[in-house]
């Protein structure tokens, strides 16, 4: 007997629920775009602890006759495409035939739905295996409902988030359901309480600033048209946070491109800086042969036939909507022009009673210590005593003259180390030294963001960031690290949880949650590109005298060491 077996239809359809259903988010998408492609004007999604125990999505679409009902719980049996060239004009939502079949193996599923009021039918399922079937009373549409998600895979099961977590996916996705389709109207209810409403909209710039909670000055509307692909982008205001996800679409399909990311991501570095995260809805609309749907089981990647042609349309976009916030906006609060940089030959003097915002950057100086040390000593900590700054090079290293040698000073990665160390040393007391603000600054957060936050809030008090929860959807910052420098807190925070949910956490996580938060914090402070002040690097200098660690937290030195006697042969004295 060949050891090569035909696996059992149970175990198959199991398999190809792992590729399609990943959390209760999957299963809500799957089951939305059906009530879509079926015409439904009028969504209702109610889940119960996160999905878990219950998802219920009914919806007044055209709705299926009993035949079809039995038939659309067998695997690969579908009415959206009918052969083989059908694959290369998908205009629909779904068409593989798998979504029902796998949902129903790992769940207690049903599936009711009617033709005309009134006159319905209905089917059950147990782990994929039908436990009853018969006639119901019910409204014109289909009405699906999927209990104990996973309940015959426990290992699956325990992989899953919080409740908290997992509803918060799929708020996100309602959320992007109802900009791509504004004339739907979709209701989500949690545990029995509402969590989401939206009437049917006239248009996607008024729904799309209702779901993000925009004024209308505050959004933009573009739209671009190249060949047979056109684009359409609303846009929110990079300076100000959103509750709300970002959003990309081809076809009105919802999508997760790491390319088209790369690129979006590029343009808005490129124009406003990376540190910003504007919410924004890109639709693009091409002929359905000229994209390739049929990439992954769960149809959220694609691939287009011109990329370069898509790509610059892309780009094209992005760069018309920042314009035209630009416009809207006073230049000078915006787009603040880069200071001139003076060289270090003529340092600019800056009065330490001055203080203007983010510009002293640095603790009050320490007292040197280890004065006696030898300049060219690589013990585990650096001294510098008998110096004399020469000035800055590139606007990025600080060259000091001390003895026989010239030392040039990375001073991004230094001060980086220094902000990561007090950082440690808060967290490991468990009170860090906290500053409290002046005015409460508000920080918009998506429905994953704030459930994160929530599961995570002590490792943002350990370090001294004191937040408030003013709603489902905001923070409030009420005190930040006593660090002597100015960053875009709000911006820092929205960071922080973006690193947590793309790399994941675990409670090994603090020590590179701590080197994330140092860098984050010095990169809109000390940075490659700006000149400091006399009085800035003589605290630097004072602060990497105390400093124990001659790396910045990512392992790169912040130091170099040319001896005189290299430079003399070099030139050949």
């Amino acid at each position: 007997m060949g050891i090569v077996k035909r696996l059992p239809e149970q175990l198959i359809d199991q398999i190809a629920a792992g590729e399609v259903i990943e959390r209760p988010a999957s299963v809500v998408k799957e089951l939305v775009e059906n009530a879509l492609d079926a015409g439904a004007t009028d969504i209702v999604i109610e889940v119960a602890r996160g999905g878990r125990e219950m998802i219920r999505v009914a919806d007044n679409g055209s709705g299926m006759g009993q035949e079809d009902l039995f038939m659309a719980l067998e695997r690969h049996a579908t009415s959206k495409l009918a052969d083989a060239q059908g694959l290369s004009r998908i205009a629909t939502m779904g068409f593989r035939g798998e979504a029902l079949p796998s949902i129903a193996s790992v769940s207690v599923f049903s599936l009711a739905s009617a033709l005309a009021h009134g006159d319905g039918f209905r089917v059950a399922a147990r782990g994929g295996v039908m436990t009853e079937s018969g006639p119901v009373s019910r409204p014109k549409g289909t009405e699906a409902t999927v209990a104990r998600l996973f309940f015959n895979l426990p290992a699956r099961r325990k992989f899953l988030k919080s409740e908290e977590r997992e509803f918060a996916h799929i708020k996100e996705l309602i959320q992007r359901l109802a900009v791509t389709y504004p004339s739907v109207a979709f209701r989500l209810t949690h545990n029995e309480r509402a969590a989401l409403s939206f009437a049917a909209a006239t248009s996607a710039a008024d729904r799309a600033a209702e779901v993000w909670k925009a004024g209308r000055d505050e959004t933009t509307l573009v739209e671009e048209t190249a060949g047979h692909t056109a684009g359409t982008l609303l846009l929110g205001s990079p300076y100000r946070s959103f509750a709300a996800p970002a959003t990309v679409t081809v076809n009105r399909r919802i999508v997760s491109d790491r390319r088209v990311n790369a690129v979006i991501y590029r343009v808005i570095r490129e124009s406003v800086g990376g540190d910003h995260r504007p919410v924004y809805a890109l639709s693009m609309t091409l002929p359905p042969e000229e994209v390739d749907v049929n990439v992954h089981p769960a149809k959220s990647e694609v691939r287009f036939r011109d990329e370069s042609a898509v790509f610059s349309l892309i780009e094209a976009l992005f760069r018309k909507g920042l314009a035209a916030l630009r416009a809207g906006e006073r230049p000078s609060e915006l787009f603040p022009s880069a200071p001139t940089s003076p060289s270090h030959a003529a340092l600019p003097h800056i009065a330490p009673s001055a203080r203007p915002t983010g510009t002293e950057l640095f603790s009050p100086p320490l007292p040197l210590t280890g004065a006696d040390a030898a300049p060219a000593s690589f013990s585990p900590a650096i001294r510098m005593a008998n110096y004399r700054v020469i000035g800055t090079l590139f606007d990025t290293y600080i060259a000091v003259e001390m003895g026989d040698a010239l030392y040039l000073i990375d001073q991004h990665a230094s001060h980086e180390r220094i902000v990561y160390t007090r950082l440690r040393e808060a967290m490991e007391k468990k009170s860090g030294l906290t500053q409290l603000t002046l005015l409460a600054e508000p920080v918009h957060l998506s429905p994953v963001e704030i459930a994160i936050w929530r599961e995570h809030r002590g490792i943002f008090a350990d370090i001294g960031l004191t937040l408030e929860e003013l709603d489902d959807e905001t923070l409030v910052i009420r005190g930040v690290p006593a660090l002597s420098l100015d960053p875009s807190w709000p911006s820092l925070v929205q960071d922080l949880l973006a690193d947590i949910r793309e790399q994941g956490f675990s409670s090994a996580w603090d020590e590179k949650f701590l080197s994330i938060a140092a860098g984050r914090a010095c990169k809109r402070a000390v940075r490659a590109g700006r000149t400091l002040a006399p009085e800035e690097i003589e605290r630097l200098i004072a602060d990497i005298n105390a400093s124990e660690t001659l790396t910045c937290p990512h392992g790169r030195p912040f130091f170099f060491v040319v001896p005189k006697r290299d430079i003399e042969r070099g030139i050949g004295r």
